[in-house]
């Protein structure tokens, strides 16, 4: 096996432990306290989020990888493990989020009515 085979089978082979991994990790991450979501197993709990207007939304990373909340009109640093990110909604409307890191397919939106 060359040298260049060898690599990209090991490149492989830990891209299938990590998912493997993660698969196995079935604690969910836990209930959020009212006006927060939780962000674990690559959701955001709860995916959609109702709150009155002057209400401050506060996410917080249970997962063990860095994350993100974006806005159409903003964009949360990195919210590494364990740590939050806070932001108030004055407006009523529907804002829609999603992971930048991880694309759409870790969305979620918060309803304010």
């Amino acid at each position: 096996m060359h040298s260049q085979s060898i690599r990209k089978w090991f490149i492989g082979a830990s891209v299938l432990v990590s998912t493997i991994a993660m698969a196995l990790d079935t604690t969910p991450p836990p209930a959020p306290p009212p006006n927060g979501v939780s962000i674990g197993w690559m959701i955001y709990v709860p995916a959609t989020l109702t709150v009155a207007p002057g209400t401050t939304v506060t996410w917080k990373n249970w997962d063990e990888s860095d994350h993100t909340v974006q806005f159409a009109d903003q964009k949360s640093p990195r919210i590494i493990p364990n740590a939050s990110y806070s932001r108030a909604f004055t407006t009523p409307g529907e804002y829609p989020y999603h992971c930048w890191l991880h694309g759409m397919r870790m969305a979620g939106t918060i309803v304010v009515k």
